[in-house]
């Protein structure tokens, strides 16, 4: 796991890319291990993030993420954090990883509830992610809990992506704008919701963890790519030293930006 920081460089795949990532590990993988891992990077992130909490609710969601998210409360239960599991969702349609999470969550002794804590001391949002959060935006009970998360006060930890954001563009579904601390850990790849139009916002510092896995001969979409370094220059040098600078523009009646620009 590592932190993403405006010094970082790293490949950037979109959905259609994850997903191919995803089951191709899966393919070579015992059945149920990429969501294990991902719990347990989830669980130990957010014991780093608040390690004195009292409670840490943790709001799953219908699909995989949902998942993720049972993973990490069995984790954090076992670690002895005192752990609120709420389950927007019908149990009889989990995907297979998810449901075996889910048993998994409950052989540990947690109770699943329908409802919010009424006090806690971060939130881990695992309701929609790389999939249900790109195709619409969080409605009734999710979005009740997303404005108790994002606007409660206390710091969120969002599981691979803030619920509604869409992974390839940045669309939100939700008003992050209000929101306090904030932290997402995306899994398996980065993806470029994340930086671009509301992700930054959405998402705060983002934490990467690649389950373990390679990407293979699978292309990024895109590259984040940090600054430049500076390089020490002589004193005894000017203007002429380092090269030329040529402006390209002045389109009919637009030339001025270029001459502003020289």
């Amino acid at each position: 796991m590592r932190r993403i920081t405006a010094h970082s460089r790293a490949e950037l795949f979109d959905v259609a890319a994850s997903r191919r990532i995803e089951q191709a590990a899966a393919a070579h993988l015992p059945a149920h291990t990429l969501m294990r891992r991902a719990g347990l990077a989830v669980a130990r992130l957010a014991a780093a993030l608040a390690p004195h909490a009292r409670c840490i609710w943790i709001a799953c969601g219908p699909g995989n993420n949902g998942g993720d998210g049972f993973e990490a409360a069995t984790q954090l239960h076992l670690r002895g954090f005192e752990v609120h599991v709420s389950f927007a969702g019908d149990e009889s349609r989990l995907p297979a990883d998810a449901r075996d999470a889910l048993e998994r969550a409950r052989l540990a002794g947690l109770d699943i509830h329908a409802e919010a804590p009424e006090q806690y001391n971060l939130a881990v949002d695992a309701l929609l992610g790389l999939g249900l959060g790109v195709a619409r935006a969080p409605e009734g009970r999710m979005a009740q809990w997303l404005a108790r998360m994002y606007h409660g006060g206390q710091p969120v930890l969002s599981v691979d992506l803030p619920s509604g954001l869409n992974a390839d563009t940045g669309a939100a579904g939700f008003d992050f704008r209000h929101a306090g601390a904030r932290h997402c850990l995306s899994l398996l790849t980065l993806k470029p919701g994340l930086f671009t139009a509301h992700g930054r916002d959405a998402a705060g510092q983002v934490w990467f963890d690649d389950l373990g896995c390679a990407t293979g001969s699978e292309p990024p979409v895109a590259h984040l790519n940090a600054p430049p370094t500076d390089e020490a220059r002589p004193h005894a040098s000017h203007k002429g030293s380092f090269g030329d600078v040529a402006v390209l523009g002045g389109a009919p009646g637009m030339a001025g930006a270029a001459l502003l620009a020289a």
